[in-house]
């Protein structure tokens, strides 16, 4: 089965399907199968079955979101002064595998906060040199994170449906289906260790033999900079999508149970149309195809705004699944391509400190912002994306001005 979707990635693309970069992307498909087999049934899981509290998960949700912005931060850095990739690729891997194989023994809350946190920060250990090596070995940038990225949510698709067929079945054992969520991140090991055919000395660029310093980060170009800067306004955008959810339960209480089904569409689309970008990506301005996905989210914010009925709220998840997809690759493609080739890993824990920072703000804001839209006379639930459309707005404007910029450099 997976030979025969190679071939049509091979046909489409144009990518080695037993290249490193492809079997990566096959180790991100597995990794998100796993955890989209545990992410709808875990809070049912905590409360239902150990008895935890709302409160109780809330907190497990904050402290593993911190530990994973830890790990990538520490993985980013130490690959660039050790110049080491193999070996954090593959303690993360391992730490996946042992994290799914907790959770489905874990007897009490506390044991599901020690997996859980493990889980999360191997995945931060997995990201950094993953991002590394595809940007080392991938000409066209485009392409390769946005297959990184399709996969990975491809992978969270099919695990979500396979665990709707396992509940359908058997029934709601949920030690059971997490621990079938192992068998995914054991196939992901495998792929690790018989199919990863890469070495951090023969096949990499030629690196610094100096030993990295903190003052190194200077040297990142203007260019890396310069698009933290859209990042950090595009971040404030990007709060969690279970604000999409809140509206369109404000909006259309009668369809809860079809929320999942919308949820399916906004990461359809993003499958959808991730690879198309990442093509267009490799001819075209990166900024100005990035420019283009920005402005869907826009759009989607003013769905989000105002939506009244079933057509405009779904809307604002198709609109943003297009968005995510039309960005994802390209915001990973646009840092790999202007960082200095040694510095890379040092780029993307920049980056991922900046996003995680981020995001942690925006989805405060994004709280405090129901009481803003009520005092201005909207909807509560449009309060997020308000501010969104703001944030995107400015990150536009940014965006134009660099570009106007550097054409009249030229």
């Amino acid at each position: 089965m997976i030979k025969k979707i190679q071939t049509v990635f091979q046909k489409l693309l144009g990518v080695d399907t037993n290249s490193v970069l492809m079997w990566i992307c096959w180790m991100h498909f597995f990794w998100g199968m796993a955890s989209s087999m545990i992410f709808s049934l875990l809070p049912v899981f905590i409360v239902g079955e150990l008895g935890g509290s709302a409160k109780s998960f809330g907190f497990l949700e904050g402290a593993v979101v911190f530990l994973s912005f830890v790990a990538k931060l520490f993985a980013g850095f130490f690959m660039d002064i050790f110049k080491k990739k193999l070996p954090m690729l593959k303690t993360g891997t391992i730490l996946t595998v042992l994290s799914k194989f907790f959770l489905a023994c874990a007897p009490s809350v506390f044991f599901v906060f020690i997996s859980k946190s493990l889980d999360r920060f191997a995945k931060g250990l997995r990201q950094a040199p993953s991002d590394t090596i595809l940007a080392e070995i991938s000409p066209k940038k485009g392409v390769a994170y946005s297959l990184r990225y399709m996969m990975n949510l491809s992978g969270f698709l099919i695990g979500s449906f396979v665990t709707s067929l396992i509940v359908y079945f058997i029934g709601q054992n949920f030690r059971l289906i997490f621990s079938f969520a192992v068998i995914p991140t054991l196939v992901a090991f495998y792929i690790l260790n018989t199919k990863i055919k890469y070495s951090d000395e023969i096949d990499g660029p030629v690196r610094s033999k100096n030993i990295w310093q903190i003052k190194d980060i200077a040297l990142l170009p203007k260019e890396y900079w310069k698009f933290l800067i859209v990042v950090t306004l595009l971040m404030f955008n990007r709060f969690s999508e279970g604000f999409i959810t809140l509206k369109a339960k404000a909006m259309l209480p009668e369809y809860v149970g079809s929320f999942p089904l919308f949820m399916s569409m906004y990461e359809i689309c993003a499958v959808l149309v991730a690879i198309p970008v990442g093509r267009l990506s490799d001819k075209f301005d990166k900024k100005l195809i990035l420019l283009c996905g920005i402005s869907f989210l826009v759009i989607a914010d003013y769905y989000g705004i105002y939506a009244d009925n079933l057509q405009t709220v779904i809307a604002i998840y198709i609109f943003a699944g297009i968005h995510m997809g039309a960005t994802q690759g390209i915001i990973g493609s646009i840092i790999a391509k202007s960082a200095n080739k040694n510095l890379i890993g040092t780029a993307f824990a920049i980056f991922y400190g900046v996003e995680g920072t981020v995001l942690l703000c925006s989805n405060s804001l994004a709280g405090m912002s129901f009481k803003f839209a009520e005092f201005i006379g909207l909807p509560v639930s449009s309060g997020p994306f308000l501010m969104g459309i703001v944030a995107s707005l400015s990150a536009i404007v940014y965006i134009i001005v660099w570009r106007l910029k550097e054409i009249k450099g030229k």
